[in-house]
């Protein structure tokens, strides 16, 4: 099984750094150390490897955010968002990136992508519990995510502020 998350790892990597058609099944093959018949053992088709990828930057993701009813979620959520930066890139979200790149060819795996961000928001949601407000956190957690292609980590630290000052005032009005 560590060849599996050997070959994820690295096309997880590569997909985000040149994209899902830039990357060759070869250069991920030299990057997870396994040979093309290793790969294809365990991921039969080019679809296979990148909706496991997805699936397992997905299931990282989430784990690390709390549950919808702890006080802190949201902080956590945008702290989360600043960790994940830092260690994987500020080059925008992979999963808008493979929607895109496979809007035209491959329906399934466009909308798993897109999957990722509606379950994203219903978080958001389950969260906050206020419908306005939900959607300005939502909003600025993706602006968070293109501003960091320029600010980086700190990017996701301002958006965090903001939805923090949103959210006392909106607890305030109350």
């Amino acid at each position: 099984m560590q060849k599996r998350k050997d070959i994820i790892q690295a096309a997880e990597q590569l997909f985000y750094k040149n994209g899902f058609h830039g990357t060759s099944t070869d250069r991920i093959c030299i990057e997870a150390g396994v040979s093309t018949r290793t790969l294809y053992r365990y991921f039969p088709s080019r679809e296979q490897l990148t909706e496991a990828v997805m699936m397992a930057r997905r299931a990282r993701f989430f784990s690390g955010l709390y549950p919808p009813d702890n006080p802190q979620a949201i902080e956590r959520l945008f702290g989360e968002l600043a960790r994940w930066t830092a260690e994987y890139g500020a080059d925008g979200c992979f999963f808008l990136k493979l929607s895109g790149e496979y809007a035209q060819e491959n329906m399934r795996l466009s909308a798993l992508a897109l999957d990722f961000r509606y379950a994203l928001r219903d978080y958001i949601f389950t969260c906050v519990k206020s419908v306005g407000l939900a959607d300005a956190v939502w909003m600025l957690f993706e602006g968070a995510i293109t501003a960091a292609v320029i600010l980086g980590p700190q990017a996701a630290h301002h958006a965090g502020n903001a939805a923090a000052i949103l959210m006392t005032h909106k607890e305030e009005g109350e």
